[in-house]
């Protein structure tokens, strides 16, 4: 790069440090009118409207030297990223497609993409081009990660498993891994691997909902009805909008464990969020019953 545009840079970087953003601006924008060619101005404006929450003037500006210099792939790279930090998911694959077979990196933001758009099939194809490449080290144990989340998707418990296991080499502190393994067991039946994966991520984060909705589900696989009890319990008092269905577990539990007033209570609940859930229809009159049967024998 011209000595003169290293320069003019580094003083733009010192304005900013200083919070003088506008001459930072002034700078590059001197810089783009002098050396149109040169992409690194037009990168580094495009972080500042960026950081200012113009994104739509980031990418005017961005757009104007990738169409350009389409072929030149660092900023090819810079700008499907950028499209990606404004989850303009669509537009960042139509980048991607020309830089595929250049770079592995590019498989992985593909594969990423079409995750977060929920196309699971295509996006579990080209993760796992990106893992067989054995490249951006950094990457495989995520890359691994989001394969486990999109297996599970797709039914296919096994690869999950695989790739859960690979990923925890570094994600043995995150929370949703160990949903993930929860969730996989539950799958298998395998109920006891289930309830000491939730209980891990329990641990890691106490505060999600969905643990304890889970941890109340594997509860009931293993007849611990008042310990999933507890849990939907904690689920319904941290949630914001209780479904009829929420509603409808927490009184199962209570009936299994021989709460009868309240799983009758609950099974009111639901029904008055949705007089057509037929679990709940069913349970009621399963409780009414008990109710009848046990005032019956007290005479």
């Amino acid at each position: 790069m011209d000595v003169k545009i290293q320069l003019k840079i580094k003083s733009a970087k010192e304005f900013q440090d200083r919070g003088n953003t506008l001459h930072a601006i002034q700078i590059y924008r001197s810089l783009i009118d002098e050396f149109p060619g040169v992409p690194e101005p037009y990168i580094l404006l495009a972080d500042i409207y960026q950081s200012m929450g113009q994104s739509r003037g980031a990418e005017n500006v961005i757009r104007v030297i990738y169409e350009a210099q389409p072929d030149d792939y660092e900023t090819a790279l810079y700008f499907s990223q950028f499209l990606m930090q404004n989850e303009n998911w669509k537009k960042a694959i139509d980048l991607l497609k020309g830089l595929n077979s250049a770079e592995p990196f590019a498989e992985y933001l593909t594969g990423y993409c079409y995750y977060r758009l929920e196309e699971n099939e295509l996006a579990n194809n080209h993760l796992l081009n990106f893992v067989k490449s054995d490249e951006e080290p950094e990457l495989i144990h995520e890359a691994y990660f989001i394969l486990a989340k999109i297996g599970f998707e797709l039914q296919n418990y096994e690869d999950a498993l695989k790739h859960a296991k690979k990923a925890e080499l570094i994600f043995n502190d995150e929370w949703e891994l160990y949903l993930i393994y929860a969730k996989i067991y539950y799958k298998f039946k395998m109920f006891n691997h289930s309830y000491d994966s939730i209980k891990k991520a329990i641990k890691i984060n106490g505060n999600k909902l969905v643990l304890h909705k889970w941890a109340g589900k594997i509860n009931l696989k293993l007849d611990n009805f008042s310990i999933a009890k507890e849990h939907f319990m904690k689920y319904i008092n941290l949630k914001d909008q209780i479904t009829s269905e929420d509603y409808t577990y927490l009184a199962g539990a209570c009936l299994l464990s021989d709460d009868i007033n309240n799983a009758l209570f609950y099974f009111d609940s639901a029904l008055k969020t949705d007089a057509e859930n037929k679990r709940a229809i069913k349970g009621r009159e399963k409780v009414l019953k008990m109710i009848e049967d046990n005032a019956a024998s007290d005479f």
